[in-house]
């Protein structure tokens, strides 16, 4: 059944099937019973275990969580760096099977992000004028905000004011940040 044919069934919006789907909202009870009638099953039956709500709302692995990239691998290693670790999936990232995240490492990128801080990375989602992206041109510097000049020319300016000028085949090859994940790090005095 297509998104738009479960939403006029159910009586609620693709945008709202689409939350739903994707973890970003929670079910409501009027939901488990709308998403029965449709099915063919009773409510209780559409909470039970082999249930086709439950296979739509699968916390599998890959699912659950993001690979997490060091910032310092990715500036050496380009695109062959690995992820080291990962790092748990956001609900609205869901779905999103190139997601990643990457460490900030170093401090290229301050002040505006920690030393330690995670990008939230969704590479399906085009990188606009005034996004956060990571830089996977060159990979240093890690992250800059994709800017447009008066002439219409795109550069990137990182976050400590250094310009990083771009093509327009560049720009396709920018990562868009969807969010930052501050570091729980704290600092003591000797």
């Amino acid at each position: 059944m297509s998104l738009a044919a479960l939403a006029t069934s159910a009586g609620l919006s693709k945008s709202e099937i689409s939350k739903l789907e994707n973890g970003v909202r929670p079910f409501r009870p009027d939901h488990v019973i709308r998403l029965a009638k449709i099915f063919g099953v009773g409510p209780m039956e559409m909470l039970s275990p082999a249930s086709p709500l439950r296979t739509m709302l699968s916390d599998s692995k890959t699912d659950s969580e993001l690979p997490l990239f060091d910032g310092r691998d990715l500036a050496r290693e380009g695109a062959n760096a690995t992820a080291r670790s990962s790092v748990p999936r956001p609900p609205q990232m869901r779905g999103t099977t190139q997601a990643y995240a990457v460490t900030v490492a170093d401090l290229s990128n301050a002040p505006a992000l920690a030393i330690g801080s995670t990008l939230l990375v969704d590479p399906d989602m085009p990188a606009n004028v005034g996004d956060l992206v990571v830089n996977r041109v060159s990979f240093a510097p890690l992250a800059f905000y994709l800017r447009q000049d008066d002439e219409g020319g795109i550069y990137g300016m990182t976050l400590s004011r250094r310009r990083v000028d771009l093509t327009i085949e560049d720009v396709e090859k920018l990562h868009r940040v969807i969010g930052v994940l501050v570091s729980s790090l704290t600092f003591s005095r000797a």
